[in-house]
Order: structure tokens, then C-alpha cells, then sequence
């Protein structure tokens, strides 16, 4: 009797720890599905953010202004108001020539 009283907790004993390491393996294939669906979505975040960078960067680079074209329109507006005789500043260098002679 004392055996088969050994034998029935050993038995026990074995289908609790199989109970216990099914249940631990459902845990981990959960832990699992749950770290690959945050991956999914940390990929999908990244690639919108790359996205988005692009786009402000085309929007950055459409708006960048042409200095080159800029300085020729300005040099081109004050050559048109200066002469030999009034310089750059479009007045006459001696200010008033009625003292000169």
C-alpha cells in the first residue's frame, strides 16, 4: 500500500511539473508574438518617421533661396541708379556744387 501511496504522488508529482512546463511554454510563445508584434510596429514607426524626414528635406530644399539670383537682381537695381558722377550711393560725391568752380 505504501508503494502504490509513492507511486500516486510520483505521478502527481510529474503532471504538475507537465502542467507547469506547458503552461510556461504558452507563456513564452505569447512573450514571443507580443515582442514581434512591438517590432512590427517600432518598423512601421520608423519607416513613416524616414518618410516624413523625406519629405520636409524636398520641402526644405524647394524653398532654399537662389543667392546667386538674388545679388544679380540687387546689382542689377543699383547700377541702374548710379552714374560716374553720383557713385553707388546715387548722390553727388561733393554734395552741393555751387561752391564749385
Amino acid at each position: 500500500m505504501v508503494e502504490y501511496a509513492a507511486l500516486a504522488i510520483a505521478l502527481a508529482g510529474t503532471a504538475t511539473s507537465f502542467q507547469k512546463g506547458r503552461r510556461q511554454e504558452r507563456q513564452a510563445v505569447r512573450a514571443e508574438e507580443r515582442q514581434e508584434q512591438a517590432q512590427s510596429v517600432a518598423r512601421s514607426a520608423a519607416a513613416s518617421e524616414r518618410m516624413a524626414q523625406a519629405a520636409e528635406s524636398k520641402r526644405m530644399q524647394q524653398r532654399k533661396p537662389d543667392a546667386s539670383r538674388i545679388m544679380a537682381k540687387a546689382r542689377q537695381r543699383r547700377m541702374a541708379d548710379e552714374t560716374f558722377l553720383t557713385g553707388p550711393a546715387g548722390v553727388q560725391p561733393l554734395g552741393s556744387t555751387r561752391y564749385v568752380g
